[in-house]
């Protein structure tokens, strides 16, 4: 599993930080359960707690989105600014779907990550304040889902 919560520039260089986790449902320890979203201590990785949703907090905003993208769809449009927190995960077939994150719509080099899902399960998560854009490289089923914990 990735953590990312930098973007990559030089120690010298601004930019806001950027909360991203890439990884595979399948690959992680849930104890036995399958549960790799949740109130469970597992569900915290050592450097990001983005999957972890304490028991007794609240979550709103509640969306969940299936796409069978063709390969060249979509083709890097930018998304709005991300609200609250997303996770994008390959299901089903092995495919190849690109997801580039960035602190400023302009996606300027320096300050992209950018991360494949290839394999069913591949995911990746981001937090608040991101922009993202997508590029199906091939044929890929993802699923998205998209809440909003409440402080």
């Amino acid at each position: 599993m990735q953590v990312f919560k930098q973007c990559v520039t030089q120690p010298n260089e601004s930019c806001p930080p950027m909360e991203i986790e890439f990884g595979n449902a399948g690959d992680l320890n849930t104890n036995g359960t399958g549960w790799f979203i949740g109130f469970s201590d597992w569900s915290k990785s050592d450097a990001s707690s983005l999957r972890h949703i304490p028991a007794d907090l609240a979550a709103t905003g509640l969306c969940v989105k299936w796409v069978l993208h063709e390969a060249g769809h979509p083709n890097g449009e930018a998304k709005p600014i991300s609200e609250g927190r997303t996770i994008s995960m390959l299901v089903g077939e092995p495919g190849q779907f690109r997801i580039e994150f960035s602190p400023t719509p302009a996606f300027e080099p320096r300050e992209t990550i950018s991360h494949l899902l290839s394999r069913p399960g591949d995911f990746a998560i981001w937090g608040q304040g991101i922009y993202h854009r997508s590029y199906a490289l091939q044929k890929a089923c993802i699923v998205s889902i998209r809440w909003t914990p409440q402080t």
